[in-house]
């Protein structure tokens, strides 16, 4: 009989309510929580690129192992070892270099992964 009283109770509660339950399951929809959960995570406990200084890239491209460096110099800018001064910019996932190497750019995950995008093909690399 309690039990009947209490479920009774929490309808009559709820159909008094003005809430917009459709509006709020939306809301909720609208949020990946384990993807924000994960990005919380990968700033606070793993590398960053740059925040040490220089990031030193190796990718496998059309077979062979290359070795890159991004190197900050000011600001946004990121200068690579050939000379080439481009440009880094933070996204939600990825640290994104354009510029440094020609027709290569660098997405730099947290951690020490991302990838690289060359000729129109993403290849995985490693970053340290």
């Amino acid at each position: 009989m309690r039990y009947l009283i209490g479920l009774t109770s929490l309808l009559v509660l709820g159909a008094c309510t003005t809430a917009d339950w459709t509006t709020f399951r939306g809301q909720i929809e609208d949020h990946d929580l384990l993807a924000e959960t994960r990005r919380t995570i990968d700033s606070s406990y793993r590398d960053l690129p740059f925040e040490s200084g220089a990031v030193y890239v190796v990718a496998n491209e059309h077979g062979e192992l290359h070795t890159y460096s991004l190197t900050p110099c000011g600001g946004t800018h990121i200068c690579g070892a050939n000379g080439h001064v481009g440009h880094v910019e933070r996204t939600l996932d990825y640290f994104v270099v354009t510029g440094a190497y020609r027709g290569r750019t660098f997405f730099l995950s947290p951690g020490g992964d991302g990838y690289l995008t060359w000729r129109g093909e993403n290849r995985d690399l490693a970053w340290n």
